[in-house]
């Protein structure tokens, strides 16, 4: 007796190749039901790096204030660290967007190039 599901008159390459067959149909399938990136997605991708570049220039400078803040605390020189530290937090803001625009330029480049 055969496999379960065989069919009397079925030989195993006639079982095989109507497996293949419905493999193939299966990722066709598959295939046909996959998000296609389009232009809104493009939008929420450019909002998306717009508000990472914020965050990564605001929480630099903040990260600055409480460094500066914390060893004016601790060696009693008022606002001498604080300014310094956040000066030094925006710069380290400043140079992450940056590397995050040439990464963002580098993406859509690439996305370019794909679709032509």
């Amino acid at each position: 007796m055969g496999a379960p599901g065989d069919t009397p008159g079925d030989a195993p390459g006639d079982r095989s190749a109507k497996l293949d067959e419905l493999e193939a149909r299966i990722s066709a399938a598959r295939k046909g039901k996959e998000p296609k990136r389009g232009r809104q997605g493009d939008k929420f991708t450019g909002a998306g790096m717009a508000w990472r570049m914020t965050l990564e220039l605001v929480v630099g400078g903040v990260v600055g204030a409480a460094i500066g803040w914390g060893l004016d605390e601790l060696l009693g020189t008022k606002p001498a660290f604080l300014i310094v530290f956040i000066l030094l937090g925006f710069a380290a803001g400043i140079r992450t967007v940056m590397r995050s625009a040439e990464e963002f330029r580098k993406d859509q480049a690439a996305d370019t190039a794909d679709e032509e």
